[in-house]
């Protein structure tokens, strides 16, 4: 290399590097530091996905806007993570929307629903159809908070049951002290179930003494964590009270209007392959999973096809009694059972039978 060109590339690998020590305009680049509480006990795999977010946060941004993540309690109990992140005692927080029905009934569609969305068809509604949109809406509009909402993390369906009970029907749900929560909690005390909601902490040791009968609390893979195999003999699906579950990011709306244009960017789309990346890993440590039980001598049951279209007729009747009484309820119940019925259409035409198969 001639001394000429030498010297230019010098000065142009200078250059580069003064900018991103100091930035286009010559100013030193500020590292924006962000606290994150959670909704979750740190090791279990929802925490990981926050941690996951915030180390592609960082990398992306070269470090130029940093995200703490917390457990919950540590600065905020975990259902005051809404609440902190709008006030702006915290930056951002990740929890799921299932946890806000007191605020507003219409939070669960943008978490989970029972006997409603699957995965990849909520993925779309909210991406793509519209529910984004009404779940900003319901934040700033009905809610009345200072915050933005943008996806961050899916699960994929979860455990029914776990039991020392067999379940089948829809009657052997009559009279069992069952642990769950939310609209699938209304449906079964509807249908004479006793329904108890405890904290994910005090379910292992409720189900070994026999306060309760049966419980669910999340996937296989998170279920295996705690060790609901130790104590319950039988796991029941499918995942009728909640077949998928989409987590958020919740970030106050002044730090967000305050972040340069490309650091927001960054951060929707850290979002966005954090969430792919979430229920994918989550799916694979699930079937492994779901392994071991057999395995370890756990008996899988499944509710037999006629009582699944008779927990459907229930859950969608519930929801269109809520709706009666409530407009945007109904706007996004509507949004979302509309949607439902063209992507059930969609893959029906698009998607063969799946062949039967044996291990």
């Amino acid at each position: 290399m001639s001394a000429k060109k030498f010297k230019t590339a010098a000065c142009v690998g200078f250059a580069c590097f003064m900018m991103l020590c100091f930035g286009v305009n010559g100013v030193a680049a500020k590292t924006i530091k962000w606290t994150m509480a959670t909704s979750w006990p740190s090791g279990m795999v929802v925490y990981e996905t926050a941690e996951y977010f915030a180390d592609k946060v960082e990398k992306m941004s070269q470090g130029r806007l940093v995200i703490s993540v917390k457990p919950a309690g540590a600065v905020v109990g975990a259902l005051d993570v809404l609440d902190a992140a709008s006030k702006g005692s915290i930056e951002c927080a990740h929890s799921c929307a299932n946890y806000w029905p007191g605020k507003n009934p219409a939070s669960q569609f943008f978490g989970s629903v029972p006997m409603l969305f699957e995965p990849l068809m909520q993925l779309v509604w909210v991406y793509e159809g519209g529910g984004l949109e009404l779940w900003n809406r319901m934040y700033t509009e009905k809610m009345k908070l200072n915050v933005v909402t943008i996806p961050l993390g899916m699960t994929h369906a979860e455990v029914l049951a776990w039991s020392n009970k067999p379940l089948k029907n829809v009657n052997d749900f009559k009279g069992l002290k069952y642990r769950t929560l939310g609209w699938w909690g209304d449906i079964l005390k509807n249908n004479g179930t006793a329904v108890t909601m405890l904290p994910g902490g005090e379910v292992f040791s409720a189900l070994e003494r026999g306060v309760i009968d049966a419980a669910e609390f999340n996937t296989p893979y998170a279920d295996y964590q705690l060790g609901f195999y130790e104590i319950a003999k039988y796991y029941v699906g499918p995942a009728m009270h909640q077949p998928s579950t989409m987590l958020e990011l919740i970030i106050n709306k002044k730090e967000w209007n305050s972040l340069p244009d490309d650091l927001k960017v960054i951060v929707e789309e850290a979002a966005r392959a954090t969430t792919m990346w979430a229920w994918t890993y989550e799916i694979n440590k699930s079937m492994k999973a779901l392994n071991e039980y057999e395995a370890k001598g756990n008996v899988r049951l499944i509710v037999d096809e006629e009582s699944q279209k008779e927990f459907r007729k229930v859950a969608w009747a519930h929801l269109d009694s809520i709706a009666a009484k409530d407009a945007f309820f109904k706007e996004v119940w509507d949004s979302a059972k509309n949607f439902y019925v063209n992507f059930v259409e969609f893959e029906d035409f698009m998607i063969p039978v799946r062949p039967e198969v044996k291990k």
